[in-house]
């Protein structure tokens, strides 16, 4: 059974005149098995028709499981994310378990979505330790940072404008 979670925009500021940004909450995702597998998460994202990611930031707290099956942890460095089958962020380098190890970083990217504006991200495990139980997941406070151009505003984005709008009305009045 597929995990798929459809989200809007979870949080975002649209920059008017420059680069958007949205922010991402992955806190709670798990990661199942092998890429593709009907068990992995996936987080569908409503970024923007035809949006441009130029930077992806994260701040991720992975803890790793210990196989049921098994008396060994998976080791953090087989957590993975895969966005929309372009490109891939291997979470960690630890070749052992982890209880909420941070994991931080940034990278400079160049990834244009289709017209439909959805961003894919498959969480997966590149070693599957055990089928169909998840062998890592992120913890509170994990987040992924997207800053390029042609986001969609969040709903608290449109209010102030909205806002603006409603202001600006009034003083002609």
């Amino acid at each position: 059974m597929k995990k798929t979670i459809a989200l809007a925009v979870i949080a975002a500021t649209a920059g008017l005149a420059s680069a958007d940004t949205m922010v991402i909450d992955v806190s709670g995702t798990q990661f199942f098995d092998a890429f593709g597998d009907s068990s992995n998460t996936i987080l569908s994202v409503l970024v923007g028709a035809s949006a441009s990611i130029t930077n992806i930031s994260w701040d991720l707290n992975l803890t790793t499981f210990t196989d049921p099956n098994a008396s060994f942890p998976s080791w953090a460095s087989e957590a993975n994310i895969d966005f929309n089958g372009l490109l891939n962020l291997q979470i960690s380098g630890t070749a052992d378990g982890v209880i909420n190890e941070n994991n931080a970083g940034t990278a400079d990217v160049s990834l244009v979505l289709g017209a439909d504006g959805l961003l894919n991200m498959e969480f997966y495990e590149s070693f599957d330790d055990s089928a169909d139980n998840a062998d890592s997941a992120m913890k509170d406070n994990s987040t992924i940072t997207l800053t390029g151009t042609g986001f969609v505003p969040t709903p608290g984005s449109m209010a102030v404008l909205g806002l603006g709008g409603l202001v600006a009305g009034r003083r002609r009045r």
